[in-house]
């Protein structure tokens, strides 16, 4: 969960950006916090990652009553004026005060929207007997129904049971990447995991495999490229979390989205005490700081395994007011980044035409 929100934070200011525009703007890896400097503020995918959690808290590992606490949560999500928050979700948002009159949340859409949910999802749910595909299908239909968006959500959460599942430095990558074939059953998926496989054991640079897919522009929120580039970012460098993380970023585009996936598959496999203390230490997102995430981890990290945990599962207090104080000082802070990406686009253009005179 830190891993995601760290990852999130570190891509936030690059979102949107080209991977050349970006490099020009911000420098090159190793990456710090720049949308507030020295402080890590993370964007909606954390944010609906925690509510997802939440809301499986209270759930008591039944996936009936998780879609309910979920479409509630979401409902009053949208109240909290979320930045950065994809057009399916904000519209499943929206739906959710309908769910009574028989309105289904879910649009079809094939966003990335869902993806870190799925991931966490897959570590949550392990070991409790609950059908892993099943489970993530049904939690990414609340948002995004488009078969593109589930298939790609549950190679993913293969990819993270995989990550959780084997000892740091021990990780065969062929052999988790043909795990994550085997779950993708969407053409437009499998065909590019399996082109990977050769680009993997060539040792290719995340750019360059970007390239090879005619992504070098910056990945986009469309589920398919960031599913495929998460991947090879994870499994190009399943131990190094910055490395793995700060090529996530370089990639350009959906930054914030790929970076949180990736920092949450190495974070799945490394732990939490091998994630850089630096990161850790200056992340924010008040109210749900670190030390708030680090208190649901716990919690969750012994569920559903006792009789409290099934009968109580109290999920952390969520604190509404604070939650919408930090998203419009967020909003300042990315408009005040939009004003910064104007002055400079400004600047360089004044810097050709006098080049040209």
């Amino acid at each position: 969960m830190v891993g995601v929100a760290i990852g999130d934070a570190l891509g936030y200011p690059r979102e949107g950006l080209s991977r050349r525009v970006a490099l020009k703007i911000f420098g090159r890896p190793p990456l710090r916090y720049r949308l507030l400097p020295g402080r890590g503020i993370y964007s909606d995918d954390t944010q609906l990652m925690l509510l997802a959690a939440q809301s499986l808290l209270n759930s008591r590992s039944d996936l009936r009553a998780f879609r309910h606490a979920f479409a509630w949560r979401l409902s009053w999500y949208l109240l909290s004026l979320p930045v950065g928050a994809g057009k399916a979700t904000l519209t499943a948002a929206f739906r959710s005060w309908f769910r009574r009159l028989g309105v289904s949340p879910g649009v079809s859409s094939a966003g990335n929207g869902a993806a870190t949910r799925a991931i966490f999802s897959a570590l949550a749910i392990h070991g409790t007997g609950h059908r892993l595909n099943r489970w993530v299908e049904e939690t990414t239909k609340l948002t995004h129904t488009h078969p593109l968006a589930i298939n790609g959500c549950q190679v993913l959460a293969a990819l993270a049971q995989r990550a959780s599942t084997t000892k740091a430095g021990c990780l065969d990558v062929q052999d988790a990447l043909a795990a994550a074939i085997e779950v993708s059953k969407q053409s437009e998926i499998k065909d590019k995991l399996l082109e990977l496989e050769p680009l993997l054991r060539q040792g290719r640079s995340p750019s360059a495999v970007a390239r090879h897919f005619g992504w070098e522009q910056g990945v986009s929120g469309f589920i398919v490229p960031t599913t495929i580039m998460a991947t090879y970012c994870w499994l190009r460098y399943p131990t190094n979390f910055r490395r793995a993380v700060d090529s996530a970023v370089s990639l350009g585009g959906d930054t914030d989205s790929v970076a949180a996936i990736v920092g949450g598959l190495v974070g799945a496999h490394i732990g939490f005490s091998a994630l850089p203390q630096d990161l850790v230490r200056r992340l924010g997102g008040s109210p749900h700081g670190p030390t708030w995430i680090a208190g649901m981890a716990s919690r969750l990290s012994h569920w559903p395994h006792g009789a409290d945990d099934l009968h109580l599962a109290p999920a952390q207090t969520s604190d509404p007011p604070m939650q919408l104080i930090r998203n419009i000082f967020t909003m300042l802070l990315v408009f005040f980044h939009i004003i910064l990406r104007i002055v400079w686009r400004l600047l360089v253009l004044r810097k050709l035409k006098r080049a040209v005179a």
